[in-house]
């Protein structure tokens, strides 16, 4: 069984940049570094232009 399947909001690409961010941010926060959940934000959406040849489907 895949993840997709088994966890059917892994599908709504919301639900994925929230949980990408969120993880990047505390990421960053234990290593006392401050960086805007906007920042972050902004270099999630830049990476999804970055990759034309990335597949959707898993």
């Amino acid at each position: 069984m895949k993840l997709r399947d088994r966890y059917q909001q892994l599908q709504d690409p919301v639900v994925v940049k929230a949980m990408v961010v969120r993880s990047v941010y505390t990421s960053i926060a234990l290593k006392n570094q401050i960086v805007s959940v906007a920042r972050l934000e902004a270099l999630y959406e830049q990476t999804q232009i970055a990759t034309p040849g990335a597949t959707t489907a898993c």
